[in-house]
């Protein structure tokens, strides 16, 4: 959303959040379930396609489908997972699948 392309799709009434809390990741936390949380994350260095965003929300579904969200904290096997999702083309049909995928090669 810190691209001219981002504010275009928002002000053209696209499915994405705009606004300061445009680029965040917001929930609820674990121990205490009405205590929100949110993180910013503008400041990359580069831009993601959509693609990256699809296959990134298809990871943490998929994880979360799987009960192993503790995966994504695990430096090694996350890193062999963005290192086999990355070079995605850009219009893959069904990501998701995708995701799949590479989780059951990598095992959970």
């Amino acid at each position: 959303m810190a691209t001219r392309t981002g504010g275009v799709i928002v002000a053209a009434g696209g499915y994405m959040d705009g606004g300061p809390d445009g680029c965040s990741l917001s929930g609820m936390r674990d121990r205490d379930r009405y205590a929100p949380w949110s993180v910013n994350y503008t400041h990359h260095d580069r831009t993601y396609t959509s693609m990256h965003m699809a296959l990134v929300i298809g990871l943490v579904a998929k994880t979360s489908d799987a009960k192993v969200l503790h995966r994504l904290g695990d430096p090694q096997w996350l890193s062999e997972v963005v290192s086999r999702l990355a070079p995605t083309p850009r219009w893959t049909p069904l990501p998701v699948r995708r995701v799949s995928e590479v989780i059951e090669l990598l095992g959970t």
